[in-house]
């Protein structure tokens, strides 16, 4: 079964209105919120991965895609792996998610997560709030979202 539009507004919906437990998924979402070494997560930061990543662990236990992440190291590898894919891109988040979305087993959900957290150079857009406090927050969250979409989606070599 596949991750749709109308199953993630349905969530996200069930989300803001604050009727979505993200406990079942503390332990695979305690990733999204690591320390890292160049980018000061605030805690609004942190609390609004954590909302994104329960409404994707959500969504894919809804269709019957979610899995434990187990291995840790895994992830870690997965986001560098993010990371480069964003270097060859030469930086352009454009090219990137291009790139990273060919083939991509649930473009819906990729897409939440893209639309969600990144960065947006739209001078049409009133509403320039950033959604984090910093893009190179925004950057990390999406990396991190990713890698554990990635996880859960993508066969491990």
């Amino acid at each position: 079964m596949k991750v749709t539009e109308e199953l993630i507004d349905k969530i996200l919906e069930q989300g803001e209105n604050g009727s979505l437990d993200p406990t079942p998924y503390m332990d695979s979402l305690q990733y999204l919120i690591m320390e890292d070494d160049e980018v000061d997560l605030t805690e609004e930061d942190q609390a609004y991965l954590i909302f994104l990543g329960t409404i994707c662990m959500e969504s894919l236990k809804r269709t019957d895609l979610y899995k434990e992440i187990e291995d840790e190291e895994y992830l870690y590898d997965l986001e560098d792996a993010n990371w480069d894919a964003l270097e060859k891109a030469d930086g352009e988040l454009d090219a990137f998610i291009s790139s990273i979305s060919e083939d991509y087993p649930e473009m819906d959900l990729l897409d939440f997560v893209a639309f969600s957290i990144l960065p947006v150079d739209d001078e049409d857009d009133e509403d320039d709030e950033p959604v984090m406090s910093s893009e190179d927050g925004q950057l990390l969250g999406f990396m991190r979202l990713k890698a554990m979409l990635d996880a859960i989606l993508l066969p491990k070599v």
